[in-house]
């Protein structure tokens, strides 16, 4: 696999990056466009689904996964480097200072980038980071990016708005393509019954859903207390939980456990999921609640789109983008609109079918796809030749 040849150096950054441009010739007798790309997920599919049709679209796919691996091989005026996530850049930085060197060292790169022909973007996955230890260095570190990059994919248009509060994000360097569903990577060949026999779950509950990486801010907490208080408020109600995700934060894991012990109704599996479990999961619950203290934009509200199951969470950002067409089970801030109420909300709610065609239409990862690399190169590349 070509991620773990380069993690394990049997292939050298240029090595990956003259094979890309050499596939890519087997399909097109035109130079090829590069996209380097940094950091690598390798958990969440993402990155897989937004360049699915890369190749289609005239760009050669190199993964980089050292920052100081970007922009290695001169490919000028042909070559986008592609940021996500920074966490790297303040990775284990503690005080202000040691902060400031970074960022200036960061602005360095950005510049020599530049100079050596290549375009950059950046796509906003999140305004700030999820509970950052140093948020003015944060700020000054994405007004820096914003600055230095050629143009800003952001995947909701919330997205801006939400940003602007915090620091500019320049009208001509933006473009908005959303997050792609899922569909077709994961398998969902399951049906209910048998999912919720592989749970341990009865056959004639409700259930509610919780997937992702185990962090405060997920609200995982705050989920167990609002289950608990549905559970005393309707007792006839065969009502469980399933808490499944990646073990991010240890001492909030602990916290989740001291929560659920001794509780039968809810089962709590601290593990990263392989993807062939996925599917039991969400074929065997009823709705999935994503109670995120802050969120923008949620692989897991497109996940519960692609596994058609109603979604329980903040109405903000992308998650509302996405749930727009019907909102019901979507909450706010104020007394009476919180997530217990949605909660309730969803033992007699369903959405339509239809509006989860429409979701998955729209959102189908060959037509993100294509749409990114198409509003891409008109923003960066003057002659492009993508097609749309």
């Amino acid at each position: 696999m070509r991620i773990r040849d380069l993690a394990e150096e049997v292939v050298s950054p240029a090595e990956a990056f003259v094979n890309a441009v050499c596939a890519q010739a087997t399909r097109s007798s035109e130079l090829p466009y590069v996209l380097s790309y940094f950091p690598v997920a390798s958990m969440n599919p993402f990155q897989r689904l937004l360049y699915s049709r890369a190749a289609e679209c005239g760009f050669a796919i190199v993964p980089t996964l050292q920052i100081n691996q970007l922009g290695r091989v001169h490919w000028r005026g042909r070559s986008v480097l592609h940021l996500h996530w920074l966490t790297s850049v303040l990775k284990d930085v503690d005080t202000r200072r040691a902060a400031e060197v970074r960022i200036a060292s960061f602005q360095s790169e950005l510049t020599a980038w530049r100079a050596a022909g290549h375009k950059l973007v950046w796509s906003m996955h999140n305004v700030l980071p999820h509970d950052c230890l140093l948020p003015e260095a944060e700020l000054a570190l994405r007004r820096t990016l914003v600055e230095g990059v050629d143009a800003i994919h952001v995947l909701s248009r919330a997205s801006v708005e939400e940003a602007r509060k915090l620091y500019d994000v320049p009208d001509d360097k933006i473009f908005h393509t959303p997050h792609p569903s899922y569909e077709d990577w994961y398998a969902n060949v399951d049906d209910p019954v048998s999912a919720r026999l592989d749970l341990d779950l009865p056959a004639a509950s409700f259930n509610v859903l919780f997937f992702g990486s185990l962090q405060p801010y997920k609200g995982v907490i705050e989920l167990i207390d609002a289950f608990t208080r549905l559970r005393e408020r309707h007792p006839t109600r065969q009502l469980n939980l399933v808490i499944a995700g990646k073990p991010v934060d240890a001492d909030y894991v602990e916290r989740i456990h001291g929560a659920v012990l001794d509780n039968p109704a809810i089962r709590f599996i601290p593990s990263a999921m392989e993807e062939r479990q996925i599917q039991v999961l969400f074929n065997a619950a009823d709705v999935v609640a994503a109670p995120y203290r802050r969120t923008l934009n949620s692989g897991v509200a497109m996940l519960t789109a692609t596994f058609r199951k109603s979604l329980v969470a903040p109405r903000a950002g992308g998650v509302y983008e996405t749930f727009a067409k019907d909102p019901s089970l979507l909450y706010g801030s104020e007394p009476g609109d919180g997530l217990f109420e949605a909660l309730e909300r969803s033992l007699d709610h369903q959405v339509a079918p239809e509006i989860f065609d429409e979701i998955l239409h729209s959102h189908h990862p060959a037509r993100i796809s294509k749409e990114f690399f198409s509003q891409l190169a008109g923003h960066v590349f003057a002659q492009a030749t993508a097609t749309a």
